[in-house]
């Protein structure tokens, strides 16, 4: 499944790279969110030419249906035995499919979720992060697990990114659609696939994923070294913090039809209710503390520390008791010495391995 909206400028190098998927049969789903540029074009364009093996469905919302919207409108549109999604400014390594359909048999078809590496790149393809010493062409292994619940809902953990994950459709046959205002569908796919069964973990890069300045999850711990470039990281740390909180509310209805399944017992359900209450609890004052004024901010510390809130937590919250504009400021000092000090161990090591 290729996702898009608003992604001309990559689009056609995603779709080429699902074109060239390995495994075979494939149905492979383009699907466009009501994009206000030439995304679905191009996608109709490379459809209409398209001579290879695989089954193509092409698909145009007539109105835009945000993220979760659009994956309950390709779980509508899909066929297969597994759903393997890809965002139509990221690139598939051409065995992705093939692998993750190994690792799928590797579990006895119990897995519910295959997640897989990733490299990141930038808008020209370059390489900028990830396990770059590693190739999807090296000896690959499988890793099986099962999280307990209580540890998932607590830290999210094995972390799961939606751009390399592969799901099972009972996943959405068991919990039915996602709420329309979710954006962290991913790690509610993690969630309803520990319910259901094991997640696999495949220790190779799957797909390439870009970084780029239009992304949906910008990266918030870049170093801002500019005053207003700071000022919009905090901002997006406080929509991260409240879309966080949203989540535990739909950790809450997915745990609850668990439970009505005999999926999880009652007394399961009640200490898995209470950790979703207070990690909702924890981000909902964190999103609240950014603007609050001195007061309230003393009022939430000391209710997260009665709460025994993580140290983490409690000193993200310390640095900003200070004034914003002098919060700000000291931020683009330190964030800058840091840039002048990166710049100068890459040059130097530039110039040693040139010399």
């Amino acid at each position: 499944m290729v996702c898009a909206y608003n992604q001309e400028q990559f689009i056609r190098e995603a779709v080429e790279s699902a074109f060239a998927q390995t495994y075979s049969p494939l149905e492979i789903i383009l699907s466009d969110d009501c994009s206000k540029d030439r995304t679905f074009e191009i996608m109709r364009e490379m459809a209409e030419a398209y001579r290879g093996p695989h089954r193509l469905i092409l698909n145009r919302n007539s109105t835009n249906l945000g993220l979760a919207g659009h994956s309950n409108r390709l779980a509508e549109l899909a066929h297969g035995q597994l759903w393997v999604g890809a965002a139509g400014d990221d690139v598939c390594f051409p065995n992705r499919v093939e692998i993750v359909y190994q690792a799928w048999e590797q579990s006895g078809r119990r897995a519910m979720g295959i997640q897989g590496e990733f490299i990141d790149i930038d808008e020209k393809g370059n390489i900028i992060g990830g396990p770059v010493n590693r190739s999807p062409s090296e000896t690959v292994t499988f890793r099986e697990e099962r999280p307990a619940l209580e540890d998932y809902v607590r830290t999210l953990q094995p972390g799961i990114v939606g751009g390399a994950f592969a799901g099972h459709p009972l996943t959405y046959l068991t919990f039915g659609p996602l709420p329309s205002a979710l954006v962290h569908e991913d790690s509610v796919a993690a969630l309803r696939g520990i319910c259901l069964g094991s997640l696999m973990f495949v220790n190779v890069p799957l797909i390439k994923r870009r970084i780029h300045g239009n992304n949906m999850f910008s990266r918030r711990h870049e170093l801002a070294a500019s005053w207003t470039a700071v000022k919009q990281q905090e901002e997006r740390m406080v929509r991260d913090a409240r879309s966080r909180a949203g989540l535990y509310d739909v950790f809450l209805a997915d745990l609850q039809v668990a439970r009505e399944k005999k999926l999880i017992s009652d007394e399961r359900w009640a200490n898995l209710k209470s950790g979703c209450l207070y990690q909702r609890q924890l981000l909902s004052h964190r999103a609240e503390y950014a603007t609050a004024g001195t007061a309230q901010k003393f009022r939430i510390l000391f209710s997260l520390w009665h709460a025994h809130a993580d140290g983490p937590l409690i000193k993200w919250m310390l640095l900003r008791l200070m004034p914003a504009p002098l919060f700000r400021s000291m931020k683009v000092m330190w964030n800058s010495t840091r840039l002048v000090l990166r710049t100068s161990v890459r040059n130097h090591s530039l110039g040693n391995s040139t010399g």
